[in-house]
Formats: C-alpha cells, structure tokens, sequence
C-alpha cells in the first residue's frame, strides 16, 4: 500500500448565540493523518448541558485515542472503532457526569490495511464526494422531532449509523458539519461547497483561518448555533 496523501481543512466557530452570552464554543474537530492512515472527527456537545463543550472536547480525544488501536488490527470493523470510543469517552466525563457533557459524533477512519469506516450518533452531517461530483450522504439515526441520540445520553450500539467503505481514492473528499452547518446545506450543492473548500481555501496561507472567518459570516444570520465544517480529501 502506498502512503496516505490526504489533505484537511477544518474549523469550528461559536454561533451568534454563543458570542452574546460570552460561551465558549460547543463544538469540536480532530484530524490525525500520517503516512499510513488517518482519522477525522467532529463532535458537538448538546446545548442543554452544562458541560457540552467539554464532552465535545473530550469525543474527538477519546476518537483519537480509540482510533490508535482500532488502526493496528485488519479485522477492525466500525462496531470496534465506536465501543473503544464510547469506553474513552466516559473515561474521560466520569467526573462531569456523562449525562452533562452528551455530545453528538460524526466520524470517518483509515487504518493500515485498507479498511474505511464512517460513524455517526446523533444529528449532523457526513458526505462522500466522489471524483465526478457524485454525493453519497451518510444516513443519519436522528429522527425529524429534534430527538437525538449521543455520547452521555441512553442509546445503543444500533443506534449509531456504522458503515464500511474503501479509502478515499484520488479526487476523492469526506465531508462533515455539524447541525449549525448542514442544516444549511443544499444536499444537492455538498460537491459545491466541498469544491470551494478545496481549491479556494485549500490553496491560501491559513486555510483554516480563513474558513473561520467564512463561518463567522455564516449567510443565515438566524440561525444561532455553533459552526463547524470539516473536508477531507485525496488530491
């Protein structure tokens, strides 16, 4: 196999609500990419809860860390990525209480033997954009009346949408947002907005810093939630 090329770019803003009541950000990302595999994550930490962004803080290290393991071993499925996960994660709330930091999940990994797998708990958005614009969106298990699954709250392993896949071929790119961000999107425009993120702040200095900035200035000045949005792609 040879090496993974892959490139990010990812930020994650406060929403306008946030900002006027001087909260921190709820939301939170990871990559990790080296020359084997990689792993990209997004959490958001439930607005009710008094410790949302620490929950969403302590998901995408808890990712990271099941993510570590769950790479070594060629007969890893996602079921074994997201219980290694789920053990991490209450690790590292046990003291908050896990029902005050629940935090959503949105998840892809590579490991070292060519294995691909996205996980989603909760609401959000993840997209396979493939090399001709084709969009494939990951279902979701997050039903229409608001009711969502996550990190801290009661749920299941049947309760996270788990699917396997090949690793990203050449032109290939993952997308993911959470609910302030892919509520928002056209699902027919998601290899639009991929595209912009690739070559048009892909190709400048701070390409993070400049997506802050676009998602300061989200165009749906209403809607008040935390932003973030993640591309991952094989040039």
């Amino acid at each position: 196999m040879g090496p993974v090329a892959v490139r990010v770019v990812a930020s994650a803003v406060r929403g306008p609500a946030h900002v006027r009541n001087g909260l921190p950000c709820q939301d939170a990302w990871l990559a990790v990419i080296d020359d084997r595999a990689c792993m990209v994550v997004v959490c958001d930490g439930m607005g009710s809860r008094a410790n949302a962004a620490q929950g969403a803080q302590a998901g995408v290290l808890a990712a990271r860390d099941a993510w570590r393991w769950w790479r070594r071993w060629p007969a890893g499925k996602a079921e074994d990525l997201v219980r290694l996960l789920e053990i991490g994660w209450r690790l590292r709330t046990g003291s908050l209480g896990p029902d005050s930091a629940a935090a959503t999940c949105l998840l892809y990994a590579q490991n070292d033997h060519r294995v691909a797998v996205t996980a989603q708990l909760g609401d959000g958005l993840i997209a396979r954009i493939g090399g001709t614009g084709t969009t494939t969106v990951h279902p979701s298990t997050a039903n229409e009346f608001g009711e969502t699954h996550a990190l801290g709250t009661q749920h299941q392993l049947g309760d996270w949408s788990l699917a396997s896949t090949s690793p990203l071929g050449d032109g290939e790119a993952m997308l993911l947002a959470t609910d302030g961000v892919s509520d928002d999107l056209d699902r027919g425009r998601l290899h639009d907005v991929a595209g912009w993120v690739r070559n048009e702040l892909g190709s400048q200095p701070w390409p993070n810093r400049s997506l802050a900035k676009e998602l300061r200035n989200w165009p749906v000045p209403y809607h008040q939630d935390d932003k973030t949005l993640l591309v991952l792609w094989q040039p």
